[in-house]
């Protein structure tokens, strides 16, 4: 499926006027021997394909407008069941016709087909794919529609991920079987390309849904129809849970270090200029992004002249490397967590004009190490806890890596094409990483004659071997990649595809990526770098910020830790009343007098909307155990006595980590106003 596109309201379809003359025209083609129940059968399949094509266009519009285009005579022609509903035939892989669903009784076999497939979940048996206690699906075949129905009616609201390339097949069950409700709901989407970009663009919203539980349900048909296609969808689902899985790893184990560096890099988001003074600057010249890849050490000695030609941007990692070769580069990435991230920039006194270009939730001790000019992206949590006295900043797509942002960074100053060096993505040559990098002097002591830095680093790669996975390099052999590495090409693919830039892979080594041209650097430093960047091309943007607007960003810190310690009294008396509430189960009265001061203070604390974010922000585990928690006591279940014990012990949970996250910000906001004090004295 493309893109989805941005939602807009419903008014008036395109295709309405035709639609009545078209489906009357094709009538004949898609019902077949209805019995003189033909005109009716025609009514009840036009409501209803309206009605889904109507929340089609509400939330994808373009996808609504390749099936509203498609005629109806694409589609497989219906066939009247003994129950009343409808069946039809496609072909099979071989040619040979195969029925969709039971020429007698479709509506009952779907209710079983689902039903057998709930009973081995429950059971345990893991009959076709992952199957945990979640309410996601991946439905390989959207027949016309009966599995979906069912499924939607056997589980409490459902996420159903439909694998169908067969769009005429599409326009048929969207006339058979009302699947509105899903469709608004967003529980309903439908995958009908292999591309990646695509696929992981559709489901990157649903990524709690999906970790908390995916399912893979084949209809009967689609093991013998287009096959080749839903085995690759399935392949790709495999391949977005892991890096949705790791995506949610990292933001859960590291909200609270990513607030603390948030925090300590205030000072420096507010007194200095963020990237928006760089916005489209190279505007007409080539960059030329410079990983840490073994492949590196190829080319590296090249760079020193291309400086001249092309915007050069290093990640990190081999900053160090460049500077001591003579190289020194325009910019510098980083956004990585970790304290070690510092070694990278530790001991040097000069960087000459090149820039360091960091998320905000990079370490502190990066800003602190750094000695040259210094720019952060923009991100939400400053707006919410300086508010009016939140400097405007530029923003940027999020990196993965500072390889990923390296590119974004491209973009943004309007860079084209973009020319990527040590971009391997793989272990070229058995190699980790190129030679000279800063780990080799922590593997200095146990190198000798028997025991090479070769041997080292290809310990460091089997030592993952559960994780490693063949791909095709850049000449067609084979290679070695790990999960990681894997999803970081992923991502890059995803990106490359939907860049207006021309990406070059001149890394002469590593993993082959989809939408890149392949040259070696010294070809395309002939075709691209051929004209001198002007010397002052990156000169703005090195004024600092007044001292009123960092004085007032200050007070605005100092306030909001008022805030903090107001929402946690309220958190406490809340986490008390829950407490009560626990043992008044058998008396209703008094239970229900808790629970209107319960209803007061969550009243009380929606005023307190902005600090609320900050708190759940690092408090994401709790926000994902609530959100599970929903998902398995579901909208529909029965309200009883267990069921209300659950929500309490959900809600009595959830209180507790809010009250930890509070406790959190009481004490590392003060820590962060006495190191703006620090660096004002």
């Amino acid at each position: 499926m493309s893109a989805v596109g941005a939602t807009r309201p419903i008014g008036r379809l395109p295709g309405r006027e035709r639609f009545v003359e078209s489906m009357a025209a094709a009538s004949l083609q898609i019902i077949k021997d209805c019995d003189g129940s033909s005109g009716e059968a025609l009514a009840a399949l036009r409501s209803c394909y309206l009605g889904n094509l109507a929340a089609l266009y509400g939330l994808y519009p373009d996808f609504a407008a390749r099936i509203d285009a498609m005629p109806f005579a694409a589609c497989p022609r219906l066939e009247p069941a003994r129950d009343g509903r409808f069946t039809a035939s496609v072909a099979a892989d071989n040619g040979k016709p195969v029925y969709l669903h039971s020429r007698y009784r479709p509506g009952e076999e779907a209710a079983q087909f689902v039903s057998a497939q709930k009973d081995a979940a429950a059971d345990g048996r893991s009959g076709d794919g992952p199957e945990r206690d979640g309410r996601s699906f991946l439905v390989s075949g959207v027949g016309l529609g009966y599995h979906l129905l069912e499924l939607n009616r056997q589980h409490d609201n459902p996420l159903l991920i439909v694998a169908e390339d067969d769009f005429g097949l599409i326009k048929a069950a969207l006339c058979v079987s009302d699947l509105s409700g899903p469709i608004r709901e967003r529980r309903l989407l439908f995958l009908t390309s292999t591309d990646k970009g695509q696929v992981h663009q559709l489901l990157r919203p649903c990524n709690a849904d999906v970790l908390l539980g995916l399912r893979f349900v084949t209809l009967p048909h689609a093991a013998r129809c287009h096959v080749a296609f839903h085995e690759e969808i399935r392949k790709l689902l495999g391949d977005f849970v892991t890096f949705a899985r790791l995506q949610m790893v990292t933001l859960l184990r590291n909200a609270r270090i990513t607030c603390k560096n948030m925090l300590f890099n205030m000072p420096t988001y507010v007194s200095r200029p963020g990237v928006e003074v760089l916005a489209g600057r190279g505007r007409g010249y080539p960059a030329i992004l410079v990983a840490a890849g073994p492949s590196l050490a190829r080319n590296i000695d090249q760079l020193a002249e291309l400086r001249r030609y092309g915007v050069l941007i290093a990640v990190q990692t081999v900053f160090k490397n460049l500077l001591a070769r003579g190289i020194e580069p325009h910019f510098v990435t980083s956004l990585d967590f970790h304290e070690i991230s510092a070694q990278f920039f530790r001991g040097l006194s000069d960087v000459g004009d090149c820039a360091l270009v960091a998320e905000p939730k990079a370490t502190w001790h990066v800003m602190d190490a750094y000695p040259g000019r210094k720019h952060l992206l923009h991100n939400d949590l400053y707006d919410r806890l300086l508010q009016d006295a939140a400097p405007e900043r530029g923003r940027i797509k999020p990196g993965s890596t500072v390889a990923h942002l390296a590119f974004y960074l491209a973009e943004y100053l309007g860079c084209d094409p973009i020319i990527l060096v040590g971009q391997d993505l793989s272990f070229t040559e058995g190699l980790y990483y190129p030679a000279g990098m800063p780990i080799e002097q922590i593997w200095q002591p146990e190198l000798g004659r028997f025991y090479t830095v070769e041997m080292k680093q290809w310990e460091r790669i089997v030592r993952a071997r559960h994780v490693l996975r063949k791909v095709k390099d850049i000449h067609g052999r084979e290679t070695y990649t790990d999960e990681q590495l894997f999803i970081y090409a992923e991502q890059f693919q995803s990106d490359f595809a939907g860049s207006a830039a021309r990406v070059i892979h001149a890394t002469e080594g590593g993993m082959r990526l989809a939408g890149t041209e392949v040259l070696t650097l010294r070809e395309a430093a002939e075709r691209f770098c051929t004209r001198p960047l002007p010397e002052d091309l990156f000169a703005t943007g090195r004024t600092p910020t007044g001292g009123t607007a960092v004085a007032g960003a200050r007070q605005a810190l100092g306030e909001q830790l008022e805030q903090v310690r107001a929402v946690k009294e309220i958190a406490l008396e809340m986490r008390g009343l829950l407490a009560r509430l626990a043992g008044l189960f058998d008396q209703p009265n008094e239970y229900n007098r808790v629970v209107v001061r319960v209803d007061d203070l969550r009243t009380r604390i929606q005023h307190f909307e902005r600090i609320y974010g900050v708190v759940t922000g690092v408090a994401q585990l709790a926000e994902l155990r609530r959100y599970s928690a929903d998902r398995r006591i579901g909208d529909g279940e029965v309200d009883t006595v267990t069921t209300a014990r659950r929500r309490l012990q959900r809600d009595r949970e959830f209180v507790d980590a809010f009250i930890e996250g509070c406790e959190y910000l009481e004490g590392v906001i003060p820590e962060a106003l006495e190191r703006w004090r620090e660096a004002d004295s």
